[in-house]
């Protein structure tokens, strides 16, 4: 479990994280009054987790140490901004609005986008499995994405995206569609591809997700969505690294 209390004079970060027993220190430099704006689909949103979502977790993680010293912090302001059923022209249609209502004092916010899941989803009743979005239009999105926050002045991070059950996906249970290991990592590396072309930070959830669901972790509720020990799962993976990205 993500452990916090009251921090000293020093203003030094200590955190630990429960299934990678990760621990470090850092010294506190945040931005002043900084926002972080989450972007993504129902998984980023926290479907199916009755504590939010790694979303929520980072957030109540800094709204406790906010707490803690009214005075002498000034701790990053998470919003979560996933919205179910979203995909990455979801995202390009509202990425710039949603940036500019939340923009206070000419400081920009920093920017989270998690999405893909939903472009690689496939139509069970058609003989091509057609996908929900091409890998180029899904690509090309990206694109615009960087595009659009880079001319808001803000800085941007990828994150990647989970594995799936596929004994519960093919088709899910709520829908004629279905999700596949291989569609969803390939969406992710291509992510990964164009966060490496525009020097942005990527931090990669697939691969780690994967390796817990094969020991036997029950970590989705219906096969897509992880339940609240999904979202603990991921939120170790992404935690650590991501505090690092928040830090000057």
């Amino acid at each position: 479990m993500l452990q916090t209390g009251r921090w000293p004079s020093s203003s030094v970060i200590k955190y630990t994280f429960s299934s990678s027993d990760f621990v470090t220190t850092r010294s506190l430099c945040y931005n002043t009054s900084m926002r972080v704006l989450i972007f993504g689909d129902s998984i980023t949103q926290g479907y199916w987790d009755t504590e939010g979502g790694w979303v929520d977790r980072l957030r109540k993680y800094y709204d406790e140490l906010q707490v803690t010293d009214l005075d002498g912090r000034d701790e990053p302001t998470i919003f979560n901004l996933g919205i179910s059923a979203d995909n990455s022209a979801n995202v390009v249609a509202r990425i710039e609005s949603e940036i500019r209502s939340r923009t206070r004092h000419n400081n920009p916010p920093i920017i989270i986008v998690q999405i893909g899941i939903n472009d690689s989803s496939k139509d069970s009743l058609s003989k091509e499995e057609t996908v929900s979005l091409p890998i180029h239009e899904y690509e090309q999105n990206l694109r615009a994405i960087i595009n659009t926050v880079k001319v808001m002045g803000s800085k941007l991070i990828f994150v990647g995206l989970s594995a799936c059950d596929e004994s519960k996906t093919r088709p899910v249970s709520w829908g004629d569609f279905h999700y596949t290991n291989s569609a969803i990592k390939t969406y992710e590396d291509t992510m990964k591809n164009v966060a490496a072309e525009y020097g942005i930070a990527f931090i990669s959830v697939f691969n780690s997700f994967a390796a817990e669901l094969k020991r036997d972790r029950m970590l989705l509720s219906d096969g897509l969505h992880p339940n609240n020990e999904g979202h603990e799962a991921m939120f170790d993976i992404i935690g650590p690294k991501l505090f690092d990205l928040l830090v000057k």
